[in-house]
């Protein structure tokens, strides 16, 4: 399996503009951009020991960090950091289920 696709989805919410991650980075968190964002995670499946393309990981196993980064930006822009603290929270949950733990 390539991921092509799967890496595609991922990639789309880095985009400028209108992906979760690049308008987080820009310290605004909205939860329909969360929830679509979590949602195309959520829908992903890896197979125990499968070969998983290096672009894929990147992705993945960068959000955890990348989020809990923009927590003063978003902060700073008025956004609600209840709400950002379980999205940051749901999203690594999602990524250790992928990767798992070490």
């Amino acid at each position: 399996m390539t991921y092509e696709r799967e890496i595609e989805l991922l990639e789309s919410e880095w985009t400028p503009d209108e992906g979760f991650f690049w308008r987080i980075r820009q310290g605004r968190f909205e939860p329909i951009d969360f929830q679509r964002a979590l949602e195309k995670i959520s829908k992903l499946a890896i197979v125990e020991n499968a070969d998983l393309p290096r672009r894929m990981v990147s992705l993945l196993w960068y959000v955890p960090p990348f989020m809990q980064w923009q927590l003063e930006r978003v902060r700073e822009t008025g956004g609600d950091m209840v709400a950002y603290s379980k999205a940051v929270t749901a999203m690594t949950n999602e990524v250790e289920r992928l990767l798992g733990v070490p």
